[in-house]
């Protein structure tokens, strides 16, 4: 371990999250004056809910993901909260699982909101990005067009289904592949389905962007569609990306602003 700032990457899987988030380190991170360090939760947020919420929150998560995960354990040896000057939390929405005690007395949604809410600060509690409906939505993308291969909605009930049914662009599959030009790709579609969501005549600009589009905002707009048991497809990590560098970095890879077509999206249909 170098003597550089560490930063924590908290995430729920141990096999396709590991593959993305290495790729972002080695192609967005490769130069920085910090080390991610990544940590398993092996577990999903509503499970991570229920063993924060006994202690009212007030048990770091750091710790509680070291007493949950062996495998974070072993990465967190000789290591602290204090060791760390940011931490995000990378979860899927999942809304088709069924974690929550029955006397939580909280919906999904619910639950969600809350976290939401209480990781919202990557240099304090930490801060929580969400995978609409989960992590695959990042490779269910076709390069130049707004909507995304399984059609801009996923409907909750059929959730079970989503992981294989996103594997149709084999452009996309191998995250531990992913090139600066594939990044670019999902970027701007992500940036041309955040401003669908937002129901933005045009895609949005770096400032609109900043201005509007957040983790609990766009959960806030996802809610919407949810009471209609569907969940808007939208993935996490080209969120990130964006909001982490500065306006240069949308500027090169946000370029595709005469490919967004929001009137010919169902959007417009909802009840």
């Amino acid at each position: 371990m170098t003597n550089r700032p560490n930063i924590a990457i908290i995430h729920e899987g141990i096999k396709r999250e590991p593959q993305i988030l290495n790729n972002i380190t080695s192609t967005f991170f490769a130069q920085a004056e910090f080390h991610i360090i990544p940590l398993p939760a092996e577990q999903n947020i509503y499970m991570l809910w229920s063993q924060l919420k006994q202690d009212d929150f007030e048990t770091d998560v750091i710790e509680v993901v070291r007493s949950y995960s062996d495998t974070a354990a072993q990465i967190l040896d000789g290591l602290t909260r204090d060791d760390f000057s940011e931490v995000y939390l990378f979860f899927d929405c999942d809304g088709h699982q069924n974690n929550l005690a029955r006397d939580s007395g909280m919906s999904w949604p619910e639950v969600l909101r809350e976290m939401l809410d209480t990781f919202d600060n990557e240099t304090e509690l930490g801060k929580l990005y969400v995978s609409y409906p989960m992590a695959e939505a990042l490779r269910d993308v076709r390069a130049d067009q707004c909507n995304c291969a399984t059609q801009c909605f996923w409907p909750i009930c059929d959730l079970v289904h989503y992981k294989e049914k996103s594997a149709v662009s084999q452009h996309y599959l191998q995250h531990s592949k992913y090139t600066n030009q594939q990044w670019a790709e999902i970027m701007d579609v992500f940036a041309m389905r955040a401003s669908c969501l937002f129901q933005s005549p045009s895609v949005f600009t770096f400032e609109d962007y900043r201005h509007s589009v957040s983790p609990k905002t766009i959960f806030d707009c996802q809610t919407l569609w949810i009471r209609n048991e569907q969940i808007f497809v939208l993935s996490a990590f080209p969120e990130f990306l964006l909001d982490y560098f500065p306006r240069d970095f949308w500027v090169r890879n946000i370029t595709q602003r005469d490919t967004y077509r929001p009137d010919n999206c169902e959007k417009n249909k909802a009840g």
